[in-house]
């Protein structure tokens, strides 16, 4: 059997249908976020091990229906989420990050014009027809951090190089403005 979210279809269609998908796939089945995974993994020192992440697993559920009471307005909610490889912008050092995107979204043809639901995001199709994967695809990738780190500073490298620091030099520190009152004193 085809699997239904690489399958091209109306919105209208898979909303009369009522469709549910609920799937795990892989990685590498989203071409542009595996791409972003490994351009930052190309990031990382040659040194370090970077795991094969175009095996790992998003979980994806979607539910086609309508967004009108009249059905002349397919939508679909649901959500994606998967765990990813990162480079922490803190210490430079692989991580872990959990991308998920809850989605709501309406359909309409780029030349309706329809004042939206406020809850609902529109999604404008140049064609009749969409693969449900693309919706999936750019709304991850949306929901992809602009700056990875680790989900706990306790895990992340610059923190300890941080609390190393401030330890062994919290009396060495230079304040340059400590005598500013005494000087403007003495001037005056």
């Amino acid at each position: 059997m085809a699997n239904p979210l690489l399958l091209r279809a109306k919105p209208e269609f898979l909303a009369r249908r009522k469709q549910v998908i609920e799937s795990i796939e892989k990685l590498s089945s989203f071409k542009r976020l595996a791409a972003i995974v490994a351009q930052d993994l190309g990031a990382l020192d040659t040194g370090q091990d970077t795991p094969d992440f175009r095996a790992l697993p998003v979980t994806v559920k979607l539910e086609f229906g309508w967004a009108d009471a009249r059905e002349r307005w397919p939508k679909v909610q649901g959500m994606a989420a998967a765990r990813l490889p990162a480079v922490c912008q803190r210490c430079l050092e692989l991580c872990e990050i959990e991308v998920s995107a809850n989605i709501n979204v309406m359909f309409l043809q780029s030349s309706d014009t329809r004042s939206a639901d406020e809850a609902l995001e529109i999604w404008e199709l140049e064609q009749d027809s969409l693969v449900p994967r693309d919706l999936v695809e750019e709304m991850l990738v949306m929901a992809m951090p602009l700056a990875a780190k680790h989900a706990r500073i306790e895990n992340c490298g610059a923190s300890l190089v941080a609390s190393d620091d401030a330890t062994s030099s919290s009396q060495d520190k230079v304040r340059p403005f400590a005598n500013l009152k005494k000087q403007i004193e003495q001037s005056r």
